[in-house]
């Protein structure tokens, strides 16, 4: 492993698990255990875990630590209850996007945000230009992602009388575990029941071992990318980018309007003018797999490019997300093309999620 590599704690379970590990964002994480279409499976049908501990958190503190951190971000992040977290996006001047986040507020005067790997230092600086610092506690926790239909009854099986259960989405709260304190928050990726564990480091192998013992099943970032893509889910680095901005990619449910943050000038005029871009769903019938940067066809015309493109294991076709030009956009049921590697793979224009899930927790 190159010195420049961080690693997990997890890093020597994940190998007795025969688990493929890739470099990613400077981290080395394991890519798949089993194969992503049994890992996918699992966390559709029963359990698993995903370690996550390559995710950034920054805290910052203080009354000037929250103002900065409502400007950095376009979520009301003062709003929030402690207890209580939010999705947010973090945002150039022009209104590109330097990446999505969570924010919990951990106290009056005290927030975690959490960034992509890859975009941990970007936000930090976005945060300090605002006028506060951001401690980088990367090495402090071990995050482990509980998803599944059947996740609620194996964390109380594993940890009893908690009050987790009773938590909303998008809420958290401290829970012990081996007399150390470690935090349970319900603000899943995978459009399933869940929650997501911040242990101390201290007692994350132990942790993780328990929940394989209970049958969980262990998950690389090759099914999370699949679980998430079926959701319709954004991923930095695809949906959004510095160059694609939150109306684009159809996250302006998650700006707060009514208050300042950086790029809100630009992102206001876009919204009175209307974006130019919009993403969309392609949900393909032939043979084949889209990919990232394939064109998007509509009677032979080039109407737009793919962001993120995989096979669904829940559908058995491949599927994609796409950014289309707003002239002439194709609507919900048009027939469209794309191009992959020469071929033309046919598909329909569909309103993401493209899994609905019926018995999903909108609590």
């Amino acid at each position: 492993m190159s010195e420049e590599r961080r690693a997990t704690t997890l890093l020597e379970v994940h190998r007795e698990l025969g688990a493929k590990l890739t470099e990613f964002s400077g981290w080395e994480m394991p890519l798949q255990y089993s194969g992503v279409m049994a890992e996918h499976r699992a966390v559709r049908e029963a359990v698993g875990v995903f370690d996550v501990s390559h995710l950034g958190k920054l805290r910052v503190r203080g009354s000037d630590g929250g103002d900065a951190l409502q400007h950095a971000v376009t979520a009301d992040v003062l709003g929030l209850e402690v207890g209580r977290a939010t999705y947010a996006l973090v945002l150039q001047d022009d209104g590109g996007c330097v990446d999505d986040i969570f924010v919990y507020r951990i106290g009056p005067e005290e927030w975690m945000a959490v960034p992509n790997a890859a975009n941990v230092g970007a936000v930090g600086d976005c945060i300090r230009a605002s006028g506060a610092e951001a401690e980088d506690e990367w090495d402090r926790w071990t995050i482990l992602a509980l998803q599944g239909p059947t996740s609620f009854e194996t964390f109380d099986r594993a940890f009893p009388d908690t009050g987790a259960l009773d938590l909303e989405l998008h809420a958290w709260k401290f829970f012990d575990i081996e007399r150390t304190q470690a935090i349970v928050a319900r603000t899943g990726y995978t459009g399933e029941r869940g929650f997501e564990l911040y242990l101390p480091t201290s007692v994350a192998v132990e942790t993780f071992r328990k929940l394989l013992g209970l049958g969980v099943a262990p998950v690389g970032l090759g099914a999370r990318d699949t679980l998430r893509l079926e959701m319709g889910y954004a991923l930095y680095g695809h949906e959004l980018t510095r160059e694609i901005t939150p109306l684009e990619a159809k996250l302006s449910w998650a700006v707060s309007w009514d208050k300042d943050f950086r790029g809100k000038d630009r992102l206001s005029a876009q919204k009175q003018e209307g974006p130019l871009r919009t993403l969309v769903g392609v949900r393909c019938s032939g043979r084949g797999v889209p990919r990232q940067a394939c064109d998007v066809l509509s009677d032979g015309r080039v109407i737009g490019t793919v962001t993120s493109g995989n096979y669904s294991p829940s559908l058995g076709t491949g599927i994609a997300l796409a950014l289309v030009g707003r002239e002439g956009a194709p609507a919900a049921g048009d027939r469209v093309e794309i191009d992959v590697r020469g071929r033309g793979l046919e598909g329909d224009i569909v309103r993401p999620p493209f899994v609905h899930k019926v018995a999903k927790d909108t609590s």
